[in-house]
């Protein structure tokens, strides 16, 4: 019975991930025109971590192989840092470079 969860866990923390970046995303969106308060970005932050760590738990905690393990360790860092960099960078400008500068083309 514990080798049909694992695909279950894995499609359930899919499907959590897929929130985490909608989620995510939202908070990018409001960040350019500060509408996303920092509660809103710490609570976000938590939900997106805590699908991280359930990955993580799945990675480690079941009779996977080698490969698989470090797929999902790697997919839990990648897809923690794309999330978190959303949540707490702001939207660019357009027209302006990542320093604030003036595109000239």
């Amino acid at each position: 019975m514990t080798d049909a969860t694992t695909p279950l866990w894995f499609m359930a923390c899919v499907i959590g991930l897929w929130l985490g970046f909608r989620l995510s995303h939202s908070m990018h969106e409001g960040a350019a025109d500060s509408r996303a308060p920092n509660v809103a970005r710490l609570l976000v932050t938590a939900y997106c971590v805590s699908i991280a760590v359930i990955l993580v738990e799945i990675a480690l905690q079941r009779d996977l192989s080698v490969v698989l393990s470090t797929c999902l360790l790697a997919i839990a860092a990648t897809t923690s840092v794309m999330q978190l960099l959303q949540i707490w960078t702001e939207k660019p400008v357009p027209g302006k470079d990542c320093q604030g500068r003036d595109i000239v083309e």
